[in-house]
């Protein structure tokens, strides 16, 4: 079992394009990966210059194209998120990187999971080093008696595919099947597929052949996010931060909420940032809550912030409640959480 990237391609477009100094960016676990990478494309072509952002990048929003430019390379690389278009800014290629790993052994425990709780028909889908596996993988569930299913990808989805925040090939199929399946370990990917869809879902790890039923996990969080909503309707003064990333700049749609949020009574502050921490959070003393536009991730899984911090469907459910309706639990039941 191994990571591949798609080496090929980034060597034909160094060629292609006479490169002299390219620049990588690439999530933490393709790291190591893509420094060796670079540094053996040095000793291959003669001047090359490979530069490697170590900075965290958590998708295809998350690109490095006008820092890639400061840095002066002819050519930036965004490793590992791959997706349906194949460029970036001016001069940022996807390259993908997909996992070998095998689903058969881990599909035919599910297969029993499944029947023994009268699921009959299943959405398949996975994220994006498992795509290449979607295929034989719906195959096998057919032919163990599971009807399955793999949705049209939509936007820069691949048929099958999610990230963290679009969910169109799941969603889109939620009222033909009895439960969602993602292969792949990844509780950030299953989570985010339960709550988009308000199905029971499975997450297949084919490393330790586990069937992990997401429901209890999806149930606490959806419960923490509620809390957050609550939390932040109590508060005076909020801010509504920008994201600074790439492919997150929603400013319109900041200050729609700034707007929004200051007629029903509440005194809000524009904020932009690159990296939402709790550090930066904390240092604005005078701010008691915050909604966010940027990665909707940073609100539904943060654990570590002293003060609420909303996601744009939280912040729609906080709306609500300060115009006088209650919280419905489906908050998060919508095809892209932005």
């Amino acid at each position: 079992m191994a990571v591949k990237i798609d080496e090929f391609k980034i060597r034909g477009l160094i060629e292609e394009k006479k490169a002299k100094r390219v620049v990588f960016n690439a999530p933490d676990g393709l790291l190591t990966m893509t420094r060796n990478l670079g540094s053996r494309l040095e000793k291959d072509f003669p001047g090359l210059r490979a530069i490697v952002i170590a900075d965290p990048t958590y998708g295809s929003c998350d690109t490095v194209d006008i820092d890639a430019q400061r840095l002066g390379a002819d050519l930036a690389f965004h490793v590992g998120h791959s997706v349906t278009v194949p460029t970036f800014g001016k001069i940022t290629y996807s390259i993908d990187a997909y996992d070998d790993v095998k689903f058969d052994q881990v599909i035919l425990i599910a297969v029993k999971v499944l029947k023994n709780a009268n699921i009959g028909k299943i959405a398949l889908v996975t994220f994006a080093q498992h795509i290449p596996e979607l295929r034989n993988a719906a195959l096998l569930f057919q032919e163990q008696g599971i009807k399955t299913y793999v949705g049209k990808g939509q936007g820069q989805l691949h048929d099958g595919q999610i990230f963290g925040c679009e969910f169109y090939p799941a969603f889109n199929l939620k009222e033909q099947v009895d439960a969602m399946v993602l292969l792949g370990q990844s509780m950030f990917h299953s989570l985010g597929l339960a709550l988009s869809t308000a199905k029971p879902t499975f997450m297949l790890d084919p490393y330790s052949n586990q069937v992990i039923d997401i429901q209890k996990a999806a149930d606490e969080r959806l419960k923490r996010a509620i809390l957050s909503i609550y939390r932040a309707r109590d508060a005076d003064n909020i801010g509504v931060i920008i994201g600074l990333k790439e492919g997150q700049i929603m400013t319109d749609q900041s200050i729609k909420i700034k707007e929004k949020l200051e007629s029903l009574g509440k005194n809000v502050q524009l904020i932009a940032m690159r990296e939402i921490t709790s550090d930066r959070i904390d240092a604005l003393t005078d701010i008691e809550a915050f909604v966010q536009t940027g990665c909707p991730r940073i609100a539904v899984d943060g654990y570590t912030f002293s003060k609420p911090i909303l996601s744009v469907p939280q912040t729609d459910a906080l709306i609500n409640l300060l115009s006088g309706k209650e919280i419905e639990t489906a908050i998060f039941v919508r095809k892209h959480w932005l």
